[in-house]
């Protein structure tokens, strides 16, 4: 009998050889440290967000993102922003997320998720069970220059489009990683920026693109009217446990495929768990507004955010497609069975999904 020997893994290179000569001491080590475990397609471009402020495995990344903290109002816990520009928006993405990371009861893990208004746009969202750590999908990002989407932005509310995953720990701690239209930077820009929304005790720190957009092709900026890849999950690393997003994608000035990863350590008391937990995980489209301006006749859309082979499990290697069995819920608001959910101009509903099976869908929105 003949036994047949694996061929040796090939040992990828150590984390340290992906950062630029110029990050030293205590920034280099944390550094180190926090890119253990990335493939070296995922350590090219890596921003770490930690004790409130960012650290880049090249220089030119600092320049190219921005971090907002919003606190928390010590006695309501609501997150505050100032009116206007994208930490308002911010702020009422965080309504997104806030109100349902209610602590679980004995017939039910994890945090209640619930299917309401939050005063901050309409939103379409898919969410697990828990018990899960890492997921992942490809998603299409529409383009206002090829009249699949428009931002009213003369509406004066703020419209963004938005795209992303995340999720909660098993006692709240929620995290939005994903896409926004790179209008909110100003200008005529047709492209998606990432940005990475993390809870933290006290506050929620915002990673997002500066509002200059840039013009060497980085990988922060992605070609609107592309498919691009996202991923989300959870990872250990002895004391500390990290949030992990990260894209691959065309990027929107020199059309190459480029890829960014962002870590952030997580507060151990929101039960963030890298084996899957009480963790419930998300996928969301919405065109958010300023919180508290919520108007649903602005006459923003977007059309054909195709969500496509979405993947979950606790880590990559174990990874299957999603599917009912690991689906905790649904929600489109405002609802299409409501009266708010129809169209003023009688063209339908608001909301359109185009549903094929968990794993896969096209969400449209229309805010007329």
């Amino acid at each position: 009998m003949t036994f047949l020997r694996p061929a040796p893994a090939v040992p990828l290179p150590p984390p340290d050889v992906s950062i630029h000569p110029s990050v030293q001491g205590a920034d280099r080590r944390r550094l180190t440290r926090a890119m253990h475990g990335l493939s070296p397609e995922q350590a090219r471009n890596v921003l770490l967000l930690e004790d409130g402020r960012l650290i880049a495995n090249r220089p030119e990344l600092l320049s190219a993102f921005t971090l907002t903290v919003l606190p928390q109002h010590p006695v309501t816990g609501v997150y505050t922003a100032e009116e206007g520009g994208i930490a308002s928006l911010l702020g009422g993405l965080t309504r997104l997320f806030q109100p349902h990371a209610g602590p679980a009861t004995p017939e039910k893990r994890g945090v209640q998720v619930e299917c309401r208004p939050e005063k901050s746009g309409p939103y379409r969202r898919v969410y697990s069970r828990p018990g899960y750590s890492f997921q992942a999908a490809r998603v299409y990002l529409p383009s206002d220059g090829a009249a699949e989407m428009k931002e009213e932005k003369a509406a004066g509310k703020g419209d963004t489009a938005f795209v992303y995953m995340g999720g909660w720990g098993g006692k709240g701690g929620a995290v939005d990683a994903g896409f926004q239209h790179g209008h909110a930077g100003g200008g005529p820009q047709d492209d998606w920026a990432p940005f990475f929304l993390v809870q933290q005790k006290g506050a929620a720190s915002a990673v997002t693109v500066s509002d200059q957009k840039q013009g060497n092709g980085g990988p922060w900026r992605i070609l609107a009217g592309s498919e691009a890849e996202l991923r989300f999950w959870v990872s250990q690393d002895a004391d500390l446990t990290y949030l992990n997003m990260y894209i691959s994608g065309t990027t929107s000035v020199d059309r190459q495929p480029s890829t960014l990863t962002l870590r952030a350590p997580v507060d151990a008391s929101f039960g963030w768990d890298a084996a899957g937990g009480d963790n419930i995980l998300k996928r969301m489209t919405t065109i958010g507004q300023n919180y508290n301006q919520e108007d649903l006749e602005t006459g923003s859309y977007m059309n054909g955010v195709r969500w496509t082979d979405s993947r979950i499990g606790t880590g990559e290697a174990d990874a299957h497609t999603w599917t009912a069995d690991d689906t905790g819920g649904y929600c489109s608001y405002p609802d299409p069975k409501s009266p708010e959910g129809q169209r003023q101009d009688g063209q339908g509903t608001r909301w359109t999904v185009v549903y094929t099976d968990p794993a896969n869908e096209t969400d449209s929105i229309a805010l007329k």
